[in-house]
């Protein structure tokens, strides 16, 4: 099944974030109230398909934890943690997404050279329905979340979140700061918009 390509959707309605305290930036100096300008109508931003229905059932990324301290990473895969929970991040496409194995780094640069001030926007997804990756969509504003590679470990703090109607809806606009987590909450898809700390 083809990625969903409705019309394009305009830009959540909060302003992007302000620079963190002591945190350099090439764009630093911007003023804190730019936002991306609004998708052309025309222009589609194809985002992950995350309205398909729930494969057989796999173990879940805090099963697997519970056999041991949790997920370490590798070359090319990095781990994700928020609170007690955590699972394998890999960058991926929509059969890794449906896979189920891990959350997928969909678009945006390599972990730890994101900058969300020049739209350079780390996104991660995952299906609803699979290893707890629902909890992308709704994270309380303050959540703070750690990805850890093999060169060290990063920590964002949610500052936004959005939901837009409908499953499987088109990208454009919807992917800001430097980490966006996302995944379908109900009929809708939700995401958690992060600035690394």
């Amino acid at each position: 099944m083809a990625p969903h390509l409705g019309p394009a959707t305009s830009a959540p309605a909060f302003p992007p974030p302000s620079p963190a305290a002591g945190r350099t930036s090439r764009a630093a100096s911007a003023p804190a109230t730019r936002a991306p300008s609004a998708p052309a109508a025309t222009r589609r931003t194809r985002g992950p398909d995350l309205s398909r229905t729930a494969p057989p059932s796999t173990p879940t990324a805090r099963e697997r934890a519970a056999g041991g301290t949790g997920p370490n990473p590798a070359p090319g895969r990095a781990v994700i943690r928020i609170g007690g929970w955590s699972s394998y991040v890999a960058r991926g496409d929509q059969s890794d997404v449906d896979a189920c194995r891990d959350a997928v780094q969909w678009a945006g640069p390599e972990i730890g050279r994101e900058d969300g001030y020049e739209m350079e926007t780390l996104v991660i997804v995952g299906h609803d329905y699979c290893n707890g990756f629902d909890r992308f969509a709704d994270l309380p504003v303050g959540t703070r979340v750690t990805l850890t590679t093999v060169r060290g470990s990063r920590t964002y703090e949610v500052y936004a979140n959005y939901v837009t109607p409908g499953r499987g809806v088109p990208a454009a606009g919807l992917y800001w700061g430097d980490l966006t987590l996302q995944s379908c909450v109900g009929p809708d898809t939700g995401f958690s918009y992060l600035l690394r700390i």
